[in-house]
């Protein structure tokens, strides 16, 4: 049985440090999921750009 790690990460204006964040999971998980609260920044920007899935709650 093969097993699949996701990373979920949860934003709210983390521009900033969301591409490291990011960049701190995709090695270990095979799928990167961010749960934004619709931040006012560039950071669901920044995630379409990582191909992560994007989900805003």
């Amino acid at each position: 049985m093969e097993v699949k790690i996701s990373a979920v990460i949860i934003a709210y204006n983390e521009e900033t440090y969301i591409e490291r964040c990011i960049e701190s999971v995709k090695d270990v998980a095979d799928e990167v999921v961010v749960v934004d609260s619709y931040s006012s920044d560039r950071t669901e920007e920044i995630c379409q750009q990582h191909g992560v899935v994007f989900i805003q709650h």
